[in-house]
C-alpha cells in the first residue's frame, strides 16, 4: 500500500495526541474488526508477530495484518477534505 505524505503527516498528528500504554498503536482495520462505517477504519490495538508495519521518519505510524496488507498492496491511503481515503485498485 501507498501511503501519501498528507495522510503519514495526519497519522503523526493524530498519534502524538494519544497516551498509547506501550506495544499499542493505530491498525488499519477492515470488517469484521472495523465495525463503524465504510469499509475501513483506524483502530487502537497491540502489534502482532506478522504485522506489516508502515513507519515514517522513525514513527510507527500503522499497522495491518498481512491478509489486509496483501489484498491493500495496490492502494492508496490518502487524507482529503478533513478525512482519510483509501482508494483500491
Amino acid at each position: 500500500m501507498r501511503i501519501t505524505d498528507e495522510a503519514k503527516e495526519e497519522l503523526r498528528r493524530v498519534l502524538g495526541t494519544y497516551n498509547l500504554e506501550a506495544g499499542k498503536g493505530f491498525r488499519l482495520a477492515t470488517p469484521p474488526v472495523w465495525e463503524g462505517e465504510g469499509d475501513f477504519g483506524i483502530v487502537i490495538d497491540v502489534g502482532r508477530n506478522r504485522d506489516h508495519v508502515v513507519e515514517h521518519e522513525g514513527t510507527e505510524l500503522l499497522r495491518m495484518d498481512p491478509d489486509t496488507a496483501q489484498g491493500l498492496a495496490n492502494a492508496v491511503m490518502d487524507f482529503k477534505e478533513s478525512r482519510f481515503t483509501l482508494d483500491v485498485y
